[in-house]
Order: structure tokens, then C-alpha cells, then sequence
């Protein structure tokens, strides 16, 4: 039984690393890693895995533009077209929402390879929306974080069964300790918005302009470098200004940290400042107070850790205050309590044993398990 699983970003591989762990010794594994995943200047993701990586797929272009977003999801498609024929996989992994996911579900589906798409459902706005819902109707079967995002699946009609198992990088957050270098920083990551790339370098300076304010002097800061989207070429050099030409003595910039000492600053740190779905997510588990800028996260579910806040330097420090003020919050389990991955694995392998095409027709009854409607009360 052979599954491939293609991790193309830093942030993926924390939504499926304790999928890996499981499945390294339940089937005959095979990872490849593309686009933004093989790049140093993302983090190294390599180093990061828990299993032997099979195939490097270099799919980036320079410039990170819309245009060049689109151009790397028609190149990858291609490579992986001809990777999947000669692997021969009984199935593939596809994670959340990126471009490059798109060409993971192409290459599998019209192969006719089994598709399963993890974390499908969602709803955060912008282009991501739209390769989310396509590599759900590409997909045979779904592992949505959450009730909500369960029903959207049932309701756009997917193909297939769903599966509700929680999100996996809920479990590296459970594993997480705190540590007390982190207790008193505010961390930022910030990522640009790929409808408003245009736009990144002025959104990054009234974050800067906030965070710098005389109200937190007293505060370290922890700013880690945005991830590889359209408008992050711009967002980056503002940043290398500001780091070059203002007063940054009390921010410590750093590029990448693997997904386990991400969480434990989560877990120790004040506020989590910036558009990252991980303000959203594993903060919500871990009480972090977030506060969120901008549409990035718009639809996204949320706990009561977090506050919305538009790009304005002024509505920044306040919610930022606010949170100081507020401290930590309890745990929300809205993503998951922290036992997703190996589920998720066994559900795999079930799968592959018992072929069903048309969904859950043959497929063991504690895999094929509907996923109940989830209505707001």
C-alpha cells in the first residue's frame, strides 16, 4: 500500500507532520516536497520532516506575483503528472489551500488516483476560497478540520466520504511546553494578502508604526518573515528597511522555527500579532491572545481569543493593549483536542484496503462513519 503525501509550504507540514509519524509505519510512505517547501528562505522544511523525503520537485519562480503563482501551479502540475505515474500511489495527500495544491489534485484526479484533502471546508476569502472548494470537488475523500467546515462540504455536494478528525497541528500544539524565554514577547506574522498584494508594503508599515509604539516599549518582540505569497517580495524588502533604517533594537527577526518551538512561543508568549491562520487555529487551543489585521482570516471560525482589526496603526495598538490587558484564555477546542494525526493516518490506510469510488460503499464502519450536521444554536 503506497500513499503520497506532497508538502509544498512551511505552514503545511505542520497541518499534516503527525499524519507522517503514523503513517511511516502503516504503509509504504512516500513525500515529496515542492515550491516554497524547498526553499531556505522559507525555512527548512526538510530538516523539520519525520520521515525520508522521496521526490524534490523545485516548481518557485522568482518574483512571487500573481502571475508567477499562476505559471508554478501549471509547471508543478506537470511534474507531478509524470511523478504520480511512475510511483504508482494507491493514494494522495493534499493539504489546505495554497496554489500548489491545485496541482497536486489535478495531476492525482485525472489519473484517476484516490484524492484525500485535508483541512477542506473553510472559508477565509481571496483566491484561497476558490482552490480550496476546487480541491475538495477534485477530491474522493475529505478530513475537514471542523463541524462547520464538515457541512460545507455536504453542502457544496462533495464526492466522497468526510471524515471529522481535527486538525494535526492541533496535536504538535498540545505537545508543546511553555518556555519562559517567550513570556513576555509579542510576536508578529504577517503575511500579504494575495487580492491585496499590491498593497503589502504599506499594510507592513502600519504594523511596524504600531508595534513600535512608546506603549510597548517594555515588550520584546519576536517577528518572524511572511511566507511565500504574492506581494511577499515587497512585504520582505519593507521589512529589511525598516530593520536597516528605524529603530528595531527591542525586535528580533527571525526567518523560520520548526512547527514544535513555533508552538511552544505560543504557549509562553503574551499576544500573537498579525494575518496567520495559526493566531486563529492552534492559538485558539493554546489561549494565545491573537489579534488579527485585515481580511486574510475573513470566514475563518474563531474562538474568543481573537480580535479583528483593520490595517490601521491606531486600531492595532489598542486591540493590542486590550489583549495585554486580558491575558491568556482558556482552551478552545474548535480545531481539535490534539489526537488528529493518527486518526487521520488509519483512515488513510483504511482506505486504500477497502476502495470505495463512488464514497463510503465498502469501506470499514469506524472509518465510514458519517459526519453528523452541525448547526448553530
Amino acid at each position: 500500500m503506497r500513499i503520497c503525501v506532497v508538502i509544498t509550504a512551511r505552514a503545511s507540514l505542520a497541518r499534516v507532520y503527525t499524519v507522517l509519524e503514523a503513517l511511516r509505519y502503516l504503509c509504504d510512505l512516500r513525500v515529496i516536497l515542492a515550491g516554497g517547501a524547498l526553499l531556505h528562505h522559507y525555512g527548512d522544511t526538510e530538516r523539520d520532516l519525520p520521515c525520508p523525503v522521496a521526490h524534490r520537485v523545485f516548481s518557485s519562480l522568482a518574483g512571487n506575483t500573481l502571475r508567477t503563482t499562476a505559471a508554478e501551479t501549471g509547471m508543478l502540475t506537470s511534474y507531478l503528472a509524470h511523478l504520480f505515474a511512475e510511483d504508482a500511489p494507491d493514494l494522495v495527500v493534499t493539504i489546505a489551500d495554497r496554489h500548489e495544491t491545485l496541482a497536486t489534485s489535478i495531476a492525482a484526479a485525472y489519473q484517476h488516483i484516490p484524492l484525500a484533502h485535508i483541512q477542506g471546508g473553510e472559508h477565509t476569502g481571496s483566491i484561497d476560497d476558490k482552490v480550496r472548494h476546487a480541491n475538495s470537488m477534485l477530491a474522493d475523500h475529505h478530513f475537514p478540520a471542523t463541524a462547520q467546515a464538515a457541512d460545507t462540504l455536504r453542502r457544496i455536494c462533495v464526492r466522497g466520504g468526510i471524515y471529522m478528525l481535527g486538525c494535526p497541528s492541533i496535536d504538535l500544539a498540545s505537545r508543546s511546553l511553555t518556555d519562559d524565554k517567550w513570556k513576555d514577547y509579542l510576536i508578529v506574522l504577517q503575511h500579504p494578502v494575495t487580492s491585496e498584494a499590491a498593497l503589502a508594503a504599506v499594510q507592513i508599515d502600519e504594523t511596524f508604526a504600531a508595534i513600535t509604539g512608546a506603549e510597548f516599549v517594555d515588550y520584546p518582540v519576536l517577528w518572524l518573515w511572511p511566507g511565500q505569497d504574492a506581494g511577499s517580495d515587497a512585504l520582505a524588502k519593507r521589512l529589511r528597511e525598516h530593520r536597516e533604517h528605524d529603530d528595531t533594537g527591542g525586535i528580533e527577526f527571525v526567518r523560520h522555527l520548526p512547527a514544535h518551538q513555533f508552538m511552544s512561543v505560543l504557549r509562553s508568549a503574551r499576544v500573537l500579532i498579525g494575518n496567520s491562520s495559526a493566531g486563529i487555529r492552534e492559538a485558539a487551543f493554546l489561549g494565545c491572545p491573537t489579534v488579527n489585521i485585515g481580511s486574510r482570516q475573513t470566514g475563518r471560525e474563531r474562538a474568543g481569543n481573537v480580535i479583528d482589526v483593520p490595517h490601521h496603526r491606531h486600531a492595532i495598538r489598542a486591540a493590542i493593549a486590550r489583549q495585554l490587558s486580558h491575558g491568556r484564555y482558556d482552551s478552545s477546542a474548535i480545531y481539535g483536542t490534539g489526537r488528529s494525526g493518527e486518526a487521520i493516518a488509519r483512515h488513510l490506510t483504511a482506505l486504500c484496503r477497502h476502495s470505495a469510488p463512488q464514497g463510503n460503499r465498502g469501506v470499514p464502519p469506524e472509518v465510514a462513519a458519517p459526519v453528523q450536521p452541525h448547526h448553530a444554536p
